[in-house]
């Protein structure tokens, strides 16, 4: 299981996991973009995890609107496959919907390796924690805020690590990619403090709800 997409799919030339073929099996109003193989779940290799990307790559720059599956994500046959999608077409339309005509940009954003806290006491030293904590937050909101207003919706995790301020995935509809950079680009400058990575575009793996069952 590669994607689903809105019908009728249109299938990318070239082969999926083992030089499997890439095709369509139609479950109502939702495509699923599949390949076949007499074994549950292919193995995870490197080669199997990049044919797996590539094909996903390529139904999304086919369709306009992709939900890529996990690697190794499918079902038992065709049939149940679409006993699957028609519990769930509902959902599966929406979803669609709301990543149609966008891809996923991710936005990391770094600060510098700095000194340990240090305090005297006990109850300083947790004033000192949360001094920092709220800091970290209103920095992370000050570079999210306007790159989520140019995306249709957005993720973040805030202060994951203590050098990682920001991890944070948007779907950005396709005209909206150039302003989109721009912006990061602008956050760069007005913080040369930080180190500000924007990756893609990608599938947008972070918003795709549904994912195919095994």
């Amino acid at each position: 299981m590669y994607a689903f997409v809105e019908a009728p799919a249109s299938v990318p030339a070239g082969a999926g996991i083992d030089a499997a073929a890439i095709e369509a099996v139609v479950a109502g109003g939702v495509d699923a973009v599949v390949s076949r193989h007499d074994s549950a779940a292919p193995e995870a290799t490197e080669a199997a995890i990049v044919a797996h990307a590539r094909v996903v790559d390529a139904i999304a720059a086919a369709n306009g609107a992709v939900l890529p599956a996990r690697f190794a994500g499918g079902y038992a046959d065709a049939d149940a496959l679409r006993a699957a999608v028609s519990e769930r077409e509902s959902e599966l339309s929406a979803a669609l919907a709301r990543v149609r005509g966008c891809v996923e940009l991710g936005v990391r954003a770094l600060v510098p390796a700095g000194e340990r806290v240090a305090a005297e006491s006990g109850a300083a030293y947790m004033q000192a924690r949360l001094e920092r904590r709220r800091e970290t937050e209103r920095l992370a909101e000050e570079l999210h805020a306007p790159l989520a207003a140019l995306a249709r919706d957005a993720t973040q995790t805030v202060g994951a690590t203590e050098r990682l301020l920001l991890s944070a995935a948007y779907l950005v509809p396709e005209e909206a990619v150039a302003e989109f950079r721009e912006l990061v680009a602008r956050l760069e400058e007005a913080h040369p403090e930080l180190g500000i990575v924007c990756t893609g575009p990608w599938p947008p793996y972070s918003f795709a709800t549904a994912e195919a069952g095994s």
